[in-house]
């Protein structure tokens, strides 16, 4: 446990943010929309608590947590889909996590033609998916990162994650920003721009902010983490771990699921928890499985295999500090010769 002092957005320079994080506890960045529209929030039993009032503040912050994920088969019954997710997540607090992660699409079938079937207004509050989650972080006193399902806003569909605190609050929503878009010839075709349109932000959930532990999670989905930008933009602004539900399938599985893991958590020095479904024989889209946790080293903490199961791995921030101390290549970039450019990333004040 270290003390920490709280940051205003914006106040401290994202150098030294990254010098320190994760032993710094700063602001969330909970955007799923562009950052002058208020972040959106649920309960399902009240309005959000706010956490601003605690800037400037001294606060105890932990950078040790246990994280679990689950690898939840999903089938046609969506109330029982939902079920299952609440059982499991009683049995991943029960065993002692404070972060729980579900994996993609886990209220209903992975495919174009579900996505409007199973779809819900998260935005009006009629999601019985949401007041699910909601009810259980409330109830376990633990954070839940909601894996994915179809969320429909108005006439547009979004393959969505949402992020609940301690007291059942949703406090992130995320959007997946690349669509799964490919044609394998003989091997794979798959077109999710048919029926859903892509977030146009990313998602910093940060666990500090609302009394947990010092980290600073970058929120994907599935194949966002092909987009090295992103996570890396998700570096620069402070992410010690980066939480990607997905369902990558049968061919792209074996040959790149660790792969990306690996590479994302070594390339951003960051943890990195990678939430997939359970494996399914019989389902039209055939999920690979194996949910890991990786460190910033590159180090598998757990994986595993294609069948219904809970991973369990014990984080220590402190790793991602000693890791990024001694090989500081985050400032050893050449702005000079390339540079990462974002509207979401503070900007410079230009000098009178």
């Amino acid at each position: 446990v270290v003390t920490v002092r709280r940051l205003m957005r914006g106040r401290a320079s994202l150098r030294l943010l990254n010098l320190l994080s994760p032993l710094i506890a700063t602001p969330c960045v909970a955007f799923s929309r562009p950052p002058a529209v208020r972040p959106l929030c649920f309960s399902a039993t009240k309005p959000l608590r706010g956490s601003y009032a605690n800037y400037g503040k001294v606060v105890m912050a932990a950078t040790e947590f246990k994280v679990a994920c689950l690898q939840l088969a999903a089938g046609a019954d969506k109330k029982a889909n939902v079920a299952n997710a609440a059982a499991q997540i009683d049995v991943a607090s029960a065993a002692g996590a404070e972060l729980i992660v579900l994996p993609e699409c886990f209220n209903s079938p992975y495919g174009t033609k579900y996505f409007a079937e199973y779809a819900e207004d998260v935005t009006m509050g009629e999601s019985d998916t949401a007041v699910m989650l909601s009810t259980k972080a409330r109830e376990h006193g633990v954070f839940i990162i909601g894996g994915s399902f179809p969320e429909k806003d108005g006439d547009k569909l979004y393959n969505t994650c949402i992020g609940f605190n301690r007291a059942g609050d949703m406090v992130v929503k995320h959007r997946k920003m690349h669509l799964f878009d490919i044609d394998i010839p003989g091997e794979i075709t798959f077109k999710e721009s048919d029926t859903l349109s892509p977030g146009d932000s990313p998602t910093v959930f940060d666990l500090s902010e609302h009394d947990g532990p010092a980290c600073r999670i970058g929120i994907g989905i599935c194949y966002d983490i092909r987009f090295p930008e992103l996570c890396a933009l998700y570096r620069t602004l402070g992410c010690n771990m980066l939480v990607f539900p997905g369902a990558f399938n049968m061919v792209t599985g074996p040959a790149h699921w660790e792969l990306l893991a690996r590479g994302r958590a070594v390339d951003n020095q960051s943890y990195m928890v990678f939430c997939s479904p359970a494996r399914d024989n019989d389902a039209e889209y055939t999920a690979w499985g194996h949910s890991m946790v990786v460190d910033p080293w590159g180090e598998k903490l757990g994986e595993l295999q294609e069948t219904p199961d809970i991973l369990y791995a014990d984080i220590d921030l402190k790793e991602a500090v000693r890791r990024r101390t001694n090989m500081p290549y985050h400032f050893q970039k050449r702005p000079d010769v390339y540079k990462l450019e974002s509207q979401f990333l503070p900007q410079k004040k230009e000098k009178k």
